[in-house]
């Protein structure tokens, strides 16, 4: 059992509530979250009283400040009424900075600009391309105007960006001309053929493209007055309004279309800044991609919480212009998936720059090993790196780690449960397991989606009718409020009938000196079932047999754990913002011959 805070901590204060008198509770009080929040923090002290004998994984974080009711544009033009002349974002790559006061002017005249173009209030403005200026000034401008963000990836292809704009009815895009291999101009003018809502292309580049209005030409389109009556709107924004949508990375099927509220992203945005104990004089390397909730919440809106500058170091994630970047700019954060930080170290094995300014860092987008953790605080010099977790579908973050807490929590943990949110881990039939047991765990709170847009089957499989949003983690909870991602359900592999999650086995392997990193992915066996096969990344200048590995589980996991198949390699396939697709690893591994395919059904 993991030690309990303190009498003094904050974070000690939890409500932990019987489940079905609550529940009955819930269900009246849940049209109305902040008197929610009311009822929780009168009643705290009674519900845990109800529930001693319970024990149930079940509560509620109460936080120490009040949720916020105001919109992202609201809480930029706070931002720049507190740091005026401060530098609110450097765009390495494009050798551009701006203060926040710039910015706002850039955001508005942008905003008044798609305005004059036709867009109006909660219309769709979709942003396709990399981590540019224009990209950020573009989604600042979205909200200030009342319209909702469509984030497209910026890897997508022809079939996935006419099945965004179609999904969502989007009316206007902002790209750039080109980006890597891909002509967007060219790609979205083929798409406004089928796409009937789609009436402008806003393309940022020097060059005007036929069929399409130049990025520069809209911002500088408006009067001063258009311009002033962005600011004089604002209150006709409401925070309960859709303000950005999310594509889910879309491994079955296609891809959902998960809708998130200025509420949402404002207070997540601002809990996240709480926990890191971010200020003004900290500088941030970005890393994450704009268009993905890690990099949306914890980088572009939680600078206008913090007066912090925000530092892009390139255009798509690059580990030695990243670390360059840390070491020019003296940035005291930075962001990266697990992925993006083993190459970061691998990075600054080989450069060793001077990158002492870093004090603090974040782990998110993916499960991360404890071998990790130290691999970090040993290479690049600094103690606080911490986790996040959470869903596109809770915007990104419900369980963070504690700035300062012992190491063990940030290394073993995804951190402590966020201010305002409530957790619930459960069996296969909703009700909720003994603190400590493993379940799937359901948030509720804040946080949560409005919805997936135009998809009420899926909304209604993912929310329950009393709020809460069922994660498809496996996930253990402890009563002192830190909880262990165990693995995603579907990823479950059941070898002859014993249940064997992948990351236990990874995180197993990953304390192998040799290894650098590892994926466990599940093999077809027509006597088991399933077998385990162990895609392995060893360190540079090292060398490992499959011998080896074997006789290195022996003893230390049990028989059925260690991997039959060990497949060496040098990278994965990965999304855009840096996750590994285990589904087209498999699918890779299937098709050369490395694991046996699963037979195809015969149809009768």
């Amino acid at each position: 059992m993991l030690p309990l805070f303190k009498s003094n901590s904050r974070y000690a204060m939890l409500g932990i509530l019987n489940h079905h008198s609550y529940s009955r509770c819930f269900s009246l009080l849940h049209a109305n979250f902040r008197e929610r929040c009311q009822y929780h923090k009168s009643n705290i002290q009674t519900r845990a009283n109800l529930s001693k004998a319970i024990k149930a994984a079940h509560m509620y974080n109460p936080g120490e400040f009040p949720l916020l009711e105001k919109t992202v544009g609201q809480i930029l033009g706070e931002a720049v009424a507190t740091w005026p002349e401060r530098t609110c974002i450097v765009s390495s790559h494009q050798n551009i900075q701006l203060t926040f006061s710039d910015l706002l002017r850039r955001v508005d005249a942008l905003a008044a600009g798609l305005k004059k173009l036709g867009l109006k209030k909660g219309d769709r403005l979709g942003i396709w391309g990399p981590n540019d200026l224009e990209w950020f000034i573009t989604s600042l401008s979205a909200s200030r105007a009342g319209l909702i963000v469509v984030a497209i990836n910026p890897a997508y292809q022809q079939n996935e960006l006419v099945y965004s704009l179609q999904k969502v009815g989007v009316k206007a895009t902002v790209s750039p001309d080109k980006f890597k291999t891909q002509n967007y101009s060219k790609m979205l003018l083929a798409a406004k053929e089928v796409c009937p809502t789609l009436e402008h292309i806003i393309i940022y580049s020097p060059d005007h493209v036929t069929g399409t209005h130049r990025f520069a030409d809209v911002e500088a389109s408006t009067t001063k007055a258009e311009v002033d009556a962005i600011a004089a709107e604002q209150s006709d924004i409401s925070c309960d309004d859709g303000c950005n949508i999310q594509f889910t990375s879309g491994s079955t099927g296609k891809s959902k279309a998960t809708l998130l509220s200025h509420n949402s992203l404002v207070n997540n945005s601002k809990q996240n800044s709480l926990r890191m104990q971010i200020n003004a004089e900290n500088k941030i390397c970005l890393n994450v991609p704009f268009f993905h909730a890690f990099g949306l919440t914890m980088a572009n809106l939680l600078i206008l919480h913090t007066g912090s500058t925000l530092v892009i170091e390139e255009r798509f994630f690059n580990p030695i212009k990243s670390l360059k970047a840390i070491a020019r700019e003296k940035c005291a954060v930075t962001y990266g998936t697990p992925t993006m930080w083993i190459q970061l170290l691998e990075a600054q094995q080989q450069l060793q720059l001077p990158i002492d300014s870093l004090q603090a860092g974040i782990i998110g987008g993916a499960p991360a090993s404890s071998e990790l953790f130290k691999r970090i605080r040993q290479l690049l010099g600094f103690n606080d790196i911490m986790s996040i977790y959470g869903l596109t579908e809770t915007t990104a973050t419900v369980f963070q780690s504690i700035r300062g807490e012992e190491k063990h929590l940030a290394e073993d943990t995804v951190g402590h449960l966020s201010d305002h949110v409530e957790a619930m881990v459960v069996d296969e039939n909703g009700l909720p397991v003994p603190f400590g047991k493993p379940g799937e765990l359901w948030i509720r709170g804040y946080c949560n989606m409005l919805k997936y847009w135009d998809d009420e089957e899926n909304t209604s499989k993912t929310l329950t009718q009393d709020g809460w949003l069922k994660t498809g983690d496996q996930f253990n909870l402890h009563e002192n409020g830190y909880g262990i991602i165990i693995g995603r359900i579907k990823d479950m592999l059941i070898r002859g009938g014993e249940n064997i999650f992948p990351k236990e086995i990874e995180d197993f392997l990953m304390t192998h000196p040799k290894i650098m990193q590892v994926q466990v992915i599940g093999a077809y066996d027509d006597v088991y079932g399933e077998e385990i096969c162990a895609c392995i990344q060893i360190k540079d200048n090292a060398n490992l047999t499959k011998n080896e590995l074997w006789d290195y589980c022996k003893g230390k996991i049990a028989h059925f754990k260690i991997p039959r198949y060990v497949h060496f390699l040098d990278d994965y396939p990965k999304t855009t913002s840096g996750k590994i697709q285990k589904f087209r690893l498999k699918e890779q591994l299937e098709n050369s011959g490395v694991i046996p395919p699963r037979p195809k059904k015969k149809h009768l």
